[in-house]
């Protein structure tokens, strides 16, 4: 008796993709985008540099700004990986340049992308570490300085073998970028793209926890050590507080929309223009974090705000005196 039940037929999703990097299109969204972004992606990457070397002038010699620097070096070395990982490659007119590079150093574009978790990693850590100094400087007032600032060398070394230990917890590379027959060629790994998704997932929602946790306790601890009177320079503890405090928000944003999107990618609960828009918005909510810092420290930190308007003033008191002294010569 011939059975007539109809099976359907499977479709397989391909474990690997392999594809010309050469054939993109101009996507006008991508473009304004860009545009967009470095707008005010070249001054704020300026502004990490420059707060990086600002800050080694004798009035910041507490250790806290010692990790501020940390904190900036990381989230330069973030945001120029982020337009090689991600960004770039999306417009034609970079092709070329990005095909030179592979050809002058092979392997480069298939390690930014991997790169990229590595600083997610990094970024949380140097952002939560502001939090712990406050709390040593709760519990340590009289060597909380001196221990920072002979631990800072030793953290950093954690730093990089703990990112590099959650890299490894990845299969593989996400990207392949290489030439092949003369063409920039891309090969993508589904399945492990799948994995990092999830471990982002992961760890992005451990941190955001972490986080809040850190954060509530540090405002405790030191805005009840400040209202105690206990040490003199209460003012100093709470501005740096601050700083912590408003870097910690800004950075738990951005875990919660990681947390969201590894969700999304598995049970696909988001509607499909919402997922498109996150899609978009994404490079500009990492932007906020990786770039706040400098604007957190000009808005919080008073000896920078006095440095800064200090030199200003004094360049054009200069640039006055100069032009005067031009038309008394003439």
């Amino acid at each position: 008796m011939a059975s007539n039940t109809t099976t359907t037929p499977t479709v397989s999703i391909p474990l690997t993709v392999t594809a010309s990097m050469e054939t993109v299109t101009a996507d006008t969204t991508a473009q304004i985008f860009t545009i967009v972004q470095l707008i005010y992606g070249i001054p704020s990457a300026g502004l990490l540099i420059f707060f990086f070397f600002f800050l080694f002038g004798k009035k910041y010699s507490n250790s806290f700004y010692r990790l501020v620097q940390f904190d900036l070096l990381v989230n330069f070395l973030t945001y120029i990986n982020s337009w090689f990982a991600v960004r770039i490659d999306r417009h034609p007119i970079a092709i070329p340049a990005l095909k030179a590079l592979t050809y002058a150093f092979p392997g480069f574009l298939t390690w930014t992308r991997y790169f990229a978790y590595f600083f997610m990693h990094m970024q949380f850590l140097s952002a939560i570490v502001l939090s712990f100094h406050r709390i040593s400087s709760v519990f340590l007032h009289s060597q909380y300085n001196k221990l920072w600032n002979w631990g800072l060398i030793p953290f950093c070394i954690l730093c990089i073998i703990y990112c590099s230990a959650c890299n490894l917890l990845i299969p593989g590379f996400i990207t392949e970028v290489y030439i092949y027959n003369g063409t920039l060629t891309k090969k993508m790994f589904f399945s492990v793209i799948g994995v990092a998704l999830n471990l982002t997932g992961i760890f992005s929602a451990i941190y955001f926890i972490l986080l809040v946790f850190v954060g509530l306790a540090t405002s405790h601890l030191v805005t009840r050590k400040i209202q105690a009177a206990s040490f003199s320079n209460g003012g100093i503890g709470k501005k740096l507080t601050k700083i912590a405090g408003t870097y910690g928000i800004i950075y738990s944003g951005i875990l919660i929309w990681s947390c969201v999107s590894a969700l999304n990618s598995n049970f696909k609960f988001l509607p499909t223009i919402v997922s498109q828009i996150s899609s978009n918005l994404l490079p500009f909510a990492s932007d906020m974090m990786t770039l706040a810092l400098p604007y957190i420290l000009f808005i919080h930190d008073t000896n920078v705000k006095q440095d800064l308007w200090r030199r200003k003033t004094e360049s054009r008191i200069i640039s006055r005196i100069n032009s005067t002294s031009f038309v008394v010569s003439r």
